[in-house]
């Protein structure tokens, strides 16, 4: 199923469970000194954060359509709103980081990013439809939750090294 294909999810459902999810989203962002901006009328999230390692500004973007029946669809954004290649983080690792989201093609690939799935041109087909992405790929990454998305996000973004060339 595509983004197109969630027409079967009224886009009400979708605007009220991003209206239920915000204030856990706005806590997460205020406790991380993250800027978040979560606008239902586009379906979309948008974070700022500084990486932690080259002190420059990364923007992740989030198009919700379809959630939570479908993962978002996540990217990395230079401040012109394009996702040229030297937006994206570099992979790293470290303690609790065994395998980045962050990948060179460049996709944050974790089953709860739309784009990480081959029907988006992204390596996973083995992860099943998009509508089993709470359920895809046990032995990876976990986030049910908006929240839950960002924080992994800057979990592995503290592991990065710098940003992509």
């Amino acid at each position: 199923m595509s983004a197109a294909g969630s027409e079967m999810l009224p886009e009400q459902v979708t605007r009220a469970v991003m209206a239920g999810e915000t204030p856990a989203v706005t806590a997460w962002a205020e406790r991380h000194q993250w800027r978040v901006r979560v606008d239902p009328d586009s379906q979309t999230l948008t974070a700022v954060t500084t990486h932690p390692a080259t002190n420059t500004l990364v923007l992740f973007h989030a198009d919700l359509t379809g959630y939570p029946a479908l993962p978002p669809a996540w990217t990395c954004r230079d401040d012109q709103g394009c996702s040229p290649h030297d937006a994206f983080p570099l992979a790293g690792t470290g303690p609790v980081i065994t395998g980045s989201v962050f990948h060179p093609n460049p996709v944050i690939c974790a089953p709860w990013n739309r784009l990480a799935y081959s029907e988006h041109s992204g390596p996973h087909a083995d992860w099943g439809g998009l509508t089993e992405w709470k359920t895809a790929a046990p032995a990876s990454t976990r986030a049910h939750t908006l929240a839950d998305m960002l924080n992994t996000l800057r979990l592995h973004l503290a592991a990065s090294p710098g940003m992509a060339s």
